[in-house]
């Protein structure tokens, strides 16, 4: 069974020695262009008025969302959201072409087709993602799921904590290529009482995140962050993920737009 983020073997320390070497080396597929989407409507008849993004982890492909029961959760709870899997694996990641193509090939098109409110959900590697994309283009995205997001190494994480916390952290001058130090430094800049809104959500236990989601925790507005029981599992993310479903129905508009034959949803790429 596939996980939303790893099919690695156990134990955990091999889990976090395979992304390590993944991360630091070639060994990932090429980001191709235009980036391969699965594309889930509600109501075929009816476009409705949001488009959820759900960004998928590192081990498993963007058809988990359907074979783990996600999207039958969303559409179970009738939100006023199609949903969009794109396959943004580590290639896109590690091609710098990550942001680039999710907006040329979801977020554009999207737009394009009248979607009101545009949200990312980030699964793990895929929550770095969603950061990522607002990083680069905020004015894009309407909010922001974190589901046990991957935040780079615990060394990053302790520098931090030592440096007084995020507020105080003062980042060194740093390769382009150094992606946590990037995303770290953007996160230190951020107001994210005014921004786009982030929900964050992650296992106390979780061995692979390990305390980077606690540390983004520190910034955020309190009411958007919980943690549940539980390790990087399927079961956890499931867990988080159903309870930002929940701020997902409190924050979205719900009145669906009627197609005719020519204004479908955004179909697969």
């Amino acid at each position: 069974m596939k996980k939303l983020d790893a099919c690695l073997p156990k134990p955990w320390l091999t889990l976090v020695l395979l992304l390590s070497s993944l991360l630091l080396s070639g060994c990932a597929a090429t980001g191709t262009a235009p980036l391969q989407s699965l594309s889930y409507l509600r109501d075929e008849s009816a476009r409705q008025p949001n488009l959820l993004v759900l960004l998928r982890g590192l081990g498993a492909d963007n058809t988990v969302f359907a074979e783990q029961g996600v999207i039958d959760e969303i559409r179970d709870r009738g939100l006023a959201f199609d949903v969009i899997a794109p396959d943004a694996h580590l290639g896109y990641y590690q091609a710098e072409t990550f942001a680039q193509r999710l907006k040329a090939d979801v977020i554009e098109p999207a737009r394009r087709q009248g979607y009101q409110q545009i949200w990312l959900a980030g699964f793990s590697m895929g929550g770095l993602g969603a950061l990522i994309y607002l990083r680069s283009h905020p004015e894009d995205i309407d909010g922001v799921l974190l589901t046990s997001p991957f935040l780079g190494w615990p060394g990053i994480h302790s520098e931090i904590k030592k440096a007084g916390g995020i507020s105080e952290w003062l980042p060194n001058d740093h390769d382009p290529k150094d992606w946590e130090r990037m995303i770290w430094s953007w996160i230190s800049k951020q107001d994210f009482n005014t921004q786009v809104p982030i929900w964050l959500g992650y296992g106390e236990n979780d061995i692979l995140t390990r305390s980077g989601p606690p540390l983004l925790a520190t910034v955020l507005p309190e009411s958007r962050v919980f943690s549940v029981p539980g390790n990087h599992t399927i079961a956890t993310l499931k867990t988080v993920f159903s309870q930002h479903l929940v701020t997902l129905a409190n924050q979205s508009q719900s009145v669906p737009i009627v197609l005719s034959s020519r204004a479908k949803a955004p179909a697969a790429n």
